[in-house]
């Protein structure tokens, strides 16, 4: 009975250790022979520290790599100098260089019996390893909903160079669909960030203009590789890309567009149009709204 009883009281321990200390690996793409940050990365490493991916308590190891070109010499040093500028980056914006545990360049990510004449993108990296302590506790607390409230936006001539491309919507035949371009919701949340709002309110414009239209809003996500979509987590489910096409179909609704002309629809990772994402740009390409027309 002790026995059992010890047993038990090292189950609950080691499940309590690990609802306090979370490690998560970021990865920081980088272009051939390139070790500065760029725009991209920046903006990635910024949206981590805003979401609270990367905290100030947070223990941090940053590891460089490279593909296989260059000789080992050189793939050290660069690998090395990119460790070096995004663990400069991080302490810039708030995080404790003592936390950063480790941050070091590994040189040339060997693939045995490989070798390419072109190298391989996803090779060029920096992955950001981070425990955050007590992240656990903070995942249990319900988070604050983020609402957005349109601003006063008056309506758009189609002849602006933001919603030029949809000047032709009602020329796309039933079953044809486009990428609702230039419309961006904050990480891991439904929520349309507030420069993406006039896109939306073109397509608002469009359907407006054209009442016997009707369309299917379908949500589409990046960088999940192990389930079927991707974590919302403000609706706290596994649902990203139908809550961000619910998003737009509600704001259409609320403005008054017939919902009997609108249809809404997500589908994870599973129509990428790019199988494999290896850039930021890659990733941009799957992470979209796209607009199938259904009737017009």
């Amino acid at each position: 009975m002790r026995k059992a009883f010890v047993t038990l009281a090292c189950v609950v321990l080691s499940l309590s250790v690990t609802a306090q200390n979370v490690t998560d690996t970021f990865r920081l793409y980088f272009d051939l022979d390139v070790a500065t940050l760029g725009t991209s990365i920046e903006n990635k490493i910024d949206r981590l520290i805003y979401f609270d991916k990367i905290m100030q308590k947070s223990d941090v190891k940053i590891i460089g790599y490279t593909d296989n070109l260059g000789t080992e010499g050189y793939n050290q040093v660069l690998s090395m100098q990119r460790a070096k500028n995004v663990k400069n980056y991080l302490v810039k914006n708030g995080i404790d260089a003592k936390n950063v545990k480790v941050c070091l360049g590994k040189g040339e990510i060997m693939r045995r019996g490989v070798n390419t004449v072109s190298g391989y993108p996803i090779d060029r990296r920096v992955d950001i390893v981070v425990n955050n302590k007590g992240r656990g506790e903070i995942k249990k607390q319900k988070p604050k909903p983020i609402v957005v409230a349109p601003p006063p936006i008056k309506k758009h001539s189609l002849t602006d160079s933001t919603t030029r491309y949809l000047t032709n919507i009602t020329k796309y035949k039933p079953g044809q669909a486009f990428v609702l371009k230039n419309v961006y919701f904050y990480a891991e949340r439904h929520t349309v960030r507030p420069e993406s709002l006039s896109q939306v309110e073109a397509l608002y414009n469009v359907l407006d203009d054209n009442p016997t239209l009707k369309i299917r809003i379908e949500g589409h996500v990046c960088c999940i590789h192990d389930a079927p979509d991707a974590r919302d987590i403000d609706a706290h489910d596994l649902n990203l890309s139908v809550n961000r096409a619910r998003a737009i179909y509600d704001y259409l609704v609320n403005k008054g567009i017939d919902p009997k002309r609108l249809k809404y629809a997500g589908f994870g990772k599973s129509r990428p149009v790019v199988v494999e994402e290896q850039t930021e740009a890659d990733a941009d390409k799957n992470r979209r709204v796209e607009i199938r027309i259904l009737e017009n």
